[in-house]
């Protein structure tokens, strides 16, 4: 028998205010209801619903070590899962339908040969060069997304 309840992603991406807060959440890695409701323009009352619904889903959690009466709210570590997967998808297939032949992107593969522990040692090195990025304030730009996958390939 078919549950009725609906699934985790569908809640998520049917529901504006909850897509906007997970954007929020992965362009600054973590939020607040306060900073959320100033950032979009809603009201911290409804920013903190569906902040604590994102939770039930299973989807962020409470940022560890918080106190009080702030609580920053951030991405389930476990969650790069179909459902990021889909809201880059989304966020993608929007800017390419908005794009103008002038715009410029930046998109690449490649595939390596790595030796135990370097894929570890790639995504350490990765995750240093995008702090770079994200520990200053910019003055001025455009929140853009970066998207890194690396993973070993069946040799089949």
């Amino acid at each position: 028998m078919e549950s009725s309840a609906p699934n985790r992603r569908d809640v998520v991406r049917t529901h504006p205010l909850r897509e906007a807060l997970l954007r929020l959440i992965d362009r600054d890695g973590t939020t607040t209801s306060t900073i959320a409701a100033r950032e979009l323009g809603e009201s911290t009352g409804s920013c903190s619903f569906h902040l604590r619904r994102l939770e039930a889903l299973g989807v962020i959690e409470p940022e560890p070590g918080a106190a009080g009466r702030v609580k920053p709210w951030r991405r389930v570590r476990t969650e790069q899962s179909t459902l990021n997967r889909e809201l880059e998808d989304t966020a993608y297939a929007s800017w390419l339908a908005a794009k103008t032949s002038d715009d410029e992107d930046f998109a690449f593969s490649e595939v390596v040969t790595l030796a135990d522990g370097e894929l570890a040692e790639l995504r350490a090195r990765l995750h240093r060069v995008l702090r770079d990025f994200t520990t200053t304030e910019p003055t001025s730009g455009t929140p853009t997304a970066v998207i890194i996958r690396a993973f070993p390939l069946d040799e089949d």
